[in-house]
């Protein structure tokens, strides 16, 4: 094997890489440039809004998270043009991470909760913990059916 032609190859080689470097940095170089996406617009939070709130804690035990997931199943399934345009919110607040421990007095919390909160230019007007979510755990259609006529009246009520 003579050492010309693998010179010669290894030369070719190092020419093509300096050769394509330059087009990839021009490349990244015109992207950086180009504006960045306008971010998705979200939805403007209505003069008047309903909260679901899931209260727990960071331990949870099966049936506190079965009640989370019924409870976000009740929402979900019953009102998804409520929640698309914001009129009803679904929130998990964990009450001991730092700045949520109001949450039990403001709501008179004892245990695992959910809660539905009416909200009128920001500013809370009503709320309603709803205790049953504990004795309907075993029955999963009548637990669906009392949070969504619970929710529905809130959304349909007129304050």
């Amino acid at each position: 094997m003579r050492p010309v032609p693998a010179l010669t190859a290894f030369l070719v080689l190092g020419a093509t890489l300096a050769l394509a470097l330059p087009a990839e940095r021009a490349t990244t170089t015109d992207a950086a440039k180009q504006p960045a996406p306008a971010p998705a617009a979200k939805p403007a939070v209505p003069e008047r809004q309903i909260v679901a709130y899931y209260f727990h804690t960071t331990d949870r035990c099966p049936s506190c998270l079965k009640i989370e997931s019924f409870s976000h199943e009740a929402v979900q399934t019953g009102f998804p043009k409520e929640l698309e345009s914001g009129r009803l919110v679904f929130r998990l607040v964990n009450i001991e991470e730092k700045g949520n421990e109001h949450f039990v007095q403001d709501y008179q919390l004892f245990t695992k909760s959910l809660v539905i909160v009416e909200q009128v230019r920001g500013k809370q007007t009503r709320w309603k913990n709803l205790p049953k979510v504990w004795e309907l755990l075993s029955d999963k259609e009548k637990f669906l059916a009392y949070v969504q006529n619970e929710v529905r009246g809130y959304l349909n009520e007129t304050p």
